[in-house]
């Protein structure tokens, strides 16, 4: 999703599924932050990599793309690509259950099954959008590199050129919704009415319509009913939680490795 839409939206889901502040607060933030730790911190860990950057690097592709942002899924021909609320994302999340930081980290990687479905981390082919002639197929196939920001703008329709198919962002962001507010719920007050979401589906189809970002984003932080950004919640938290999200990743990280060794270890 869009720059800061992890935090806004997560923080959203979370305080209107009764989590504290401060809770909602971390888990959010962790989410977010997943996308911004782009350089490698304590121990080598980093969470993102710039796309004009080393994605081109196997590492990077393994450990940092797919681990964090590609989470591969249930494709048979392409065993690396990642698809929407996919077993592996959703094991993911359960196991950071009980560390807010490793919960949010979790949740960005299932966000991202919805948005990056159908790329895969891995620099392979089935990422190609475009012919070798066009300027945008210099990109490196890796992810949705070739388009660029497309996918995960919030409020964009379009067409995937390699099948063709018309894709609203929209819909996808709406079911990363539904698929955090499913984990916020089980594991923080599994007892909410069910009315509740209910109720807060049509708020948010009418906030991802907004075709403005920044509208778009107060509208998002409005409906949480308290006043937050993101600017000014960073850099607190990471000076509060910087190694302790470290820790969190390297965590996540692990049990990535582990979910992944039934698949081949390149594209």
């Amino acid at each position: 999703m869009q720059k800061d839409v992890h935090f806004y939206l997560t923080y959203l889901l979370a305080r209107r599924a009764d989590i504290p502040r401060a809770d909602a607060e971390t888990i959010a933030w962790a989410d977010q932050y997943t996308d911004d730790l782009t350089e490698a911190k304590l121990y080598g860990i980093q969470t993102q990599s710039a796309i004009l950057g080393n994605w081109e690097e196997g590492q990077i592709q393994l450990s940092v793309l797919a681990a964090f942002h590609f989470i591969p899924g249930i494709d048979t021909e392409h065993p690396w690509l990642t698809t929407r609320n996919n077993w592996r994302a959703r094991r993911l999340v359960d196991k950071g259950s009980k560390n807010l930081l490793q919960f949010g980290i979790a949740l960005h990687g299932l966000q991202d099954t919805f948005s990056h479905e159908n790329f895969s981390g891995w620099r392979e082919d089935v990422n190609s959008c475009f012919e070798w002639y066009y300027i945008k197929s210099a990109l490196p196939n890796v992810g949705h590199a070739e388009m660029r920001v497309v996918p995960d703008v919030v409020n964009y329709v379009w067409t995937d050129p390699r099948s063709g198919k018309r894709i609203d962002n929209k819909k996808r962001t709406m079911s990363a919704a539904k698929a955090t507010w499913h984990f916020l719920t089980k594991y923080f007050n599994p007892d909410i009415n069910a009315a509740v979401w209910q109720a807060l589906q049509p708020e948010l189809q009418e906030a991802f319509k907004i075709e403005c970002y920044d509208d778009r984003k107060k509208r998002i932080c409005e409906l949480s009913g308290e006043a937050v950004d993101y600017a000014n919640v960073s850099p607190k938290m990471e000076s509060k939680y910087g190694n302790d999200f470290i820790a969190a990743a390297r965590i996540h990280l692990a049990n990535a490795m582990n979910l992944f060794r039934d698949l081949p270890m390149s594209a």
